[in-house]
């Protein structure tokens, strides 16, 4: 029988949760695997190769008291699907990604090893930096006793020391980067006549505090233009488009708009800044690096000190526009220097021999 992962995930939208299920997708795939991809709703806006199979739950949400029913009938149909796939092949491990994938999985009984996957820092993104008894008790209950895996360390201590959750099993996991991919791509041209800029690449939410980096950005006073790629909701852009105007800044801030190739742009860029008040890991953050770029970020749970450990004066603390310009301003003319060896820890290769590893040691 062929040896088989499965993939269950919320969507298969654009978010960078979904992002790294089809990466990894992709690279079991091209290891011999033979994968599954289970989507709970029919939302697809990544590419997928025809090799990895695709089935989708098409869930739709229920009202009232008739929503505890839909979410018994979804994860009915979830149990059935893994069961029949189990059935016919060798399920080397089952990896649900996001909250509700890992709640419709539950308690399941299943012959292979089956991983909770989280990517997002639940303090400030699920509680929102406010305490919440329910939602305490409801992420313990989640994740008590699963095996766990995190996309980066500050993931697994705020969710072992905040949480008090107890596991069965817990390892960070960084998110997989095809490095040979990413820097052919970056050598695509890009239609933008200057030859030296700052960058930031990331979706136009709170979050991402677009507003403290432009706020930076216009104390550093520097000449070289600020270029953010991105999209999101009307509302944030306008109030983007609004703050670049008081501040006077029209002249030399682009907004670039949402890019497939984000590298070429990175490739190109003098110095790559994070704002966050937030991260899982910062993928963006990891790939301009791939790419060449030298980046500075706020010091914001999870991910970036992690991944610029070699220059932690390369971080200030999140929501200090002073610290944060005065950085800008120093690393845009000496950009700090990118190890290698640092950098390495996210290569692909790397990351399969360490899933494989962790799937010899939980299998039974």
């Amino acid at each position: 029988m062929n040896k088989t992962v499965i993939f269950v995930t919320d969507s298969l939208g654009s978010g960078g949760a979904q992002q790294v299920v089809v990466e990894l997708a992709r690279l079991f795939d091209s290891s011999g695997y033979r994968v599954h991809i289970i989507a709970i709703k029919n939302e697809c806006k990544l590419t997928i190769p025809k090799s990895i199979d695709i089935i989708c739950l098409n869930f739709k949400k229920g009202l009232g008291i008739y929503r505890w029913l839909t979410d018994l009938y979804y994860c009915q149909k979830l149990r059935k699907i893994i069961r029949k796939i189990e059935r016919q092949n060798h399920v080397a491990a089952i990896f649900a990604h996001e909250m509700f994938s890992s709640f419709l999985l539950g308690n399941f009984k299943s012959k292979s090893p089956v991983f909770h996957t989280i990517h997002t820092n639940y303090s400030e993104g699920y509680l929102n930096g406010k305490k919440s008894g329910r939602r305490f008790k409801k992420l313990r209950k989640l994740y008590n006793q699963k095996n766990i895996l995190t996309v980066s360390e500050g993931i697994a201590n705020d969710l072992l020391n905040n949480f008090k959750v107890f596991p069965k099993f817990i390892q960070t996991m960084y998110n997989p980067f095809d490095f040979e991919n990413i820097k052919e791509l970056s050598l695509n041209p890009i239609d933008f006549k200057e030859e030296e800029f700052i960058l930031t690449v990331g979706r136009f939410s709170k979050e991402k505090r677009h507003d403290i980096l432009l706020k930076a950005y216009w104390a550093a006073n520097i000449s070289l233009p600020l270029v953010i790629i991105g999209d999101g909701p009307i509302y944030e852009k306008e109030h983007l488009k609004e703050m670049i105007e008081t501040l006077d800044l029209t002249e030399k801030v682009y907004l670039a708009g949402f890019k497939k190739n984000p590298y070429a742009w990175m490739r190109r860029a003098k110095l790559f800044v994070l704002s966050s008040d937030f991260e899982g890991l910062s993928n963006v953050l990891i790939e301009s690096l791939i790419c060449g770029t030298p980046a500075i970020s706020t010091n914001c749970p999870s991910g970036p000190s992690e991944i610029l450990i070699s220059t932690p004066d390369a971080l200030s603390p999140v929501g200090d526009v002073e610290k944060l310009s005065y950085n800008i301003v120093k690393f845009s003319k000496n950009p700090p220097e990118i190890n290698q060896a640092d950098l390495s820890r996210f290569d692909s290769k790397t990351i399969l021999k360490q899933y494989e590893s962790y799937i010899a040691e939980l299998s039974f």
